[in-house]
């Protein structure tokens, strides 16, 4: 449409032995100078997301799902956190089901590696999950 709004669909056929039947889906993307929206949408539900760059340090975003098919919703909150004076980048996630998760990620200069610490807690299911990774590249 233009450079900012790009529009699409997608039609899936299915026959098998058992069922049959076909999915229509829309989708939307705008872009703007700084940030991303995108909208799909269909039978089985819908789809938004937005994406920000706040600036060269911080960047946020946020997820909306919802399903026809299950009849469950959910919510996304993420944001990305550049620190280059200290080589590092700290990640963050929570979402509608309370999952609580951040990853820290430490370059490890002048070696040609990458620390990665991370965790994710799960309150509704009483679970916690922790880990440590070395990346070498």
């Amino acid at each position: 449409m233009s450079p900012q709004l790009v529009l699409g669909g997608e039609l899936v056929y299915h026959r098998g032995r058992v069922e049959e039947g076909g999915i229509f889906t829309l989708a939307g993307r705008y872009t703007g100078p700084n940030w991303v929206a995108t909208l799909n949408a269909g039978k089985g539900g819908a789809h938004a997301s937005y994406y920000h760059q706040a600036n060269k340090q911080i960047q946020v975003g946020v997820e909306f799902e919802a399903s026809t098919r299950t009849q469950e919703t959910m919510f996304s909150f993420g944001y990305q956190f550049d620190i280059p004076e200290a080589n590092m980048v700290f990640r963050g996630t929570l979402n509608s089901r309370w999952i609580v998760g951040a990853v820290l990620e430490k370059r490890l200069s002048p070696l040609p590696a990458v620390l990665t610490l991370g965790a994710f807690v799960n309150h509704r299911g009483n679970k916690v999950q922790c880990g440590l990774g070395v990346t070498v590249a």
